[in-house]
């Protein structure tokens, strides 16, 4: 742990972010945490942090609300998988389905920066025009190959919202948050109490200014906060308890309303041949020097995801393992050299969390 220590120690002095939480699981517990750093660096030092401090968790949304609401809603029979997208979103231009949603497969493209419409004038309903931006972007075929999309998950919060019959905050809360005991939320109209910074906005090109409990995501920010690709606000505690519930659930012993058949076929399918990417989760690439887990997480039984703001959850199913990671990487701005600097923090906590496991 004194390596691990180490490493996030000097990423803070080298001014990737402001704060940096970690949860180490073995077994389908927690047996390492370590919390360091401030909720800020700019324009003033803040105070500095404790295990209650909430992230903008970026992308680890994906998993963590829309891909576990996917799973009871499929477990309970209120979402087959094989759904046309637009038996849900009529107006949708990927031919797809729900499961090439959830795989990163439905031929939507990566990302399209609809907030610079979105910040001008007048949107009474933002989160549906949000909605409508995403689904109409020209798709190409599915189930052909991968991209990873955020326009997909946009779409795929709000079939989850229409197969539950209520907003994605409601959704969650019923069907994960509760039942799991997380704290875990989006913001609503006050901005989240005890949250890190995130990014220091140009006043030349943002009204934003010090993005702090609020969305950094600016598609998610300007289309009403609570979208299915970003938007979550989480401790490291949540982020823990989710991982657990994953693992145990994958094991056989259920957590929640989570179905052990259920979250082993989104470990098991892919959406398209030859991809990475399984149902809602990534797994490792097994190039040397390339994923983000590491080069000594093992490659068989792995599942991960990453978040821009500079999360990252990583799951080793059959020993029940876990590291989760959360910083604020972009803060006080995700320009320089930070998207690399927090690849190579990630990549060094997984390998001597890796070594630190087989220890014990």
């Amino acid at each position: 742990m004194d390596r691990i220590a180490a490493l996030l120690d000097a990423a803070l002095a080298r001014n990737i972010g402001s704060a940096a939480v970690l949860s180490i699981g073995d077994a389908g517990v927690e047996v390492e945490r370590i919390v360091r750093g401030h909720t800020r660096r700019v324009p003033d030092l803040g105070e500095p942090i404790d295990d209650r401090a909430r992230f903008d968790v970026a992308s680890l949304t994906k998993p963590i609300v829309t891909v576990a609401s996917a799973m009871v809603l499929a477990g309970e029979g209120r979402l087959d998988l094989d759904d046309p997208i637009r038996r849900w979103i009529p107006g949708a231009a990927s031919t797809g389905t729900v499961r090439h949603l959830l795989g990163h497969a439905s031929g939507c493209i990566a990302h399209v920066e609809f907030f610079r419409t979105m910040r001008v004038g007048e949107h009474p309903d933002p989160r549906g025009e949000l909605l409508d931006l995403a689904a109409r972007v020209p798709a190409n075929p599915p189930g052909v190959t991968t991209v990873y999309s955020d326009l997909g998950y946009i779409q795929l919060g709000a079939i989850v919202e229409r197969a539950a019959g209520l907003p994605l905050e409601e959704v969650f809360a019923e069907l994960v948050a509760g039942p799991l005991e997380l704290a875990a939320r989006y913001a609503g109209i006050e901005p989240v109490a005890g949250a890190v910074a995130t990014e220091l906005d140009d006043p030349a090109t943002s009204e934003r200014g010090l993005v702090c409990g609020r969305v950094h995501d600016e598609n998610a920010y300007y289309g009403g906060g609570i979208c299915g690709h970003a938007g979550l606000f989480a401790t490291i505690e949540d982020v823990a308890r989710f991982a657990q519930a994953i693992l145990e659930t994958h094991a056989g012993r259920p957590r929640g309303k989570l179905l052990p058949s259920v979250v082993q076929r989104f470990a098991g399918e892919a959406a398209a041949p030859s991809t990475t990417w399984r149902l809602g989760f990534d797994t490792p690439s097994r190039e040397p020097g390339v994923s983000h887990a590491g080069d000594r997480w093992p490659r068989d039984g792995a599942l991960g995801h990453t978040g821009f703001t500079g999360t990252s959850l990583w799951l080793d199913l059959p020993r029940r393992r876990w590291v989760a990671l959360l910083t604020n990487r972009v803060h006080p701005t995700r320009f320089g050299t930070s998207a690399e600097d927090i690849k190579t923090l990630r990549r060094a906590v997984n390998d001597a969390a890796f070594d630190l496991l087989e220890r014990r």
